[in-house]
């Protein structure tokens, strides 16, 4: 029952926090994006506005529920994530959880500036972004932590609109450093190939990606970008260390455009 408590805060990829860091042999990390006029349509055809609706799923139950709102202006994006325990697993744990990222919306993509999480019964987890000084500074409670900040790192809920602004690779793989607010985690991303999903959207052509495994790691997750839908994840699977799979869904999306 614990994990299915964990996987309803599953919405965002944070397997990304549970995973040790991988240093594969053929691991490189993407190269700037050239700014471009192709790059800037991407970001004035992208919504300004998205709402996502979100259900998990785990062993034919529904486990959990949540709610993305992005907004952005083509400079500064705001993401406000929201989710919680329902199902049989809400009638034992009724778990609440919100997440906020804000940041800006630069030629190589998303770069968050300040990240916040709260959740039902523990303090909460901030992260802010200092670019100038290469610095990330961690907080939980009393306890805070200030690292180094690697370039081109995202927090867990501005982590699924990394490719609004961003071609996604359609080959290798690549490297992600994604924080909690706790801590900071790096991994390798490989490109599974394009397929198509039968989703209560509709039928829709996406692009998969699979966590590189190595050694005794046992935890694993994908996900699936949509093609229709300005390459935002649609499917999110993680699989704990005995096997069991835990699928985020969207549901519904609705978007606000210029």
């Amino acid at each position: 029952m614990k994990r299915l408590i964990a996987a309803v805060f599953a919405l965002s990829l944070p397997i990304a926090v549970n995973a040790a860091d991988q240093d594969g042999e053929d691991s490189v990390v993407v190269p700037p994006v050239t700014i471009t006029a192709p790059r800037f349509e991407q970001i004035e055809t992208a919504p300004m506005r998205v709402e996502m609706t979100i259900s998990v799923e785990a062993r034919g139950f529904t486990v959990g529920e949540g709610k993305d709102v992005f907004e952005h202006d083509g400079d500064v994006y705001r993401v406000v994530s929201e989710a919680r325990t329902s199902g049989i697993v809400r009638a034992v744990k009724r778990i609440e959880e919100k997440r906020e990222s804000r940041g800006e919306v630069t030629g190589q993509g998303i770069r968050p500036t300040s990240f916040r999480q709260e959740r039902t019964g523990k303090s909460p987890k901030n992260a802010t972004f200092d670019w100038d000084a290469g610095k990330l500074t961690l907080s939980e409670g009393d306890e805070r932590e200030v690292v180094a900040l690697p370039p081109a790192t995202l927090d867990q809920t501005s982590l699924p609109y990394a490719f609004v602004f961003v071609q996604p690779p359609r080959s290798g793989q690549f490297r992600v450093h994604v924080t909690d607010g706790r801590r900071l985690t790096s991994y390798d991303v490989r490109f599974v190939g394009q397929e198509k999903l039968d989703t209560k959207l509709g039928k829709i052509d996406t692009l998969r990606y699979r966590k590189v495994q190595t050694g005794d790691d046992k935890r694993g997750f994908e996900f699936w970008l949509s093609l229709q839908h300005h390459n935002l994840p649609v499917r999110i699977r993680i699989v704990e260390k005995d096997g069991t799979a835990f699928d985020s869904n969207v549901t519904r999306l609705d978007f606000t455009r210029r």
